[in-house]
């Protein structure tokens, strides 16, 4: 009984591993960021980072940020 989970579990596993190597992290490619004083008083901030997917296409992520006295 136990050999027969043991072999089912193998099995899975050995199915499953190419799925695993596709599940990688991004990486990042650039990333870039600004500070800017603002018109009345305060500073503008803004940060771009650009990351290549694991399955070679891009995703940009933008945020900005206002600090007002």
């Amino acid at each position: 009984m136990k050999s027969r989970i043991v072999k089912t579990w193998i099995l899975a596993a050995v199915v499953a591993s190419p799925f695993i190597g596709m599940l990688g992290c991004a990486e990042e490619v650039s990333h870039t960021e600004t500070n800017k004083p603002g018109w009345f008083g305060g500073h503008k901030h803004e940060e771009t980072t650009v990351y290549r997917n694991p399955d070679g296409s891009t995703s940009v992520e933008h945020e900005k940020q206002t600090v007002r006295p």
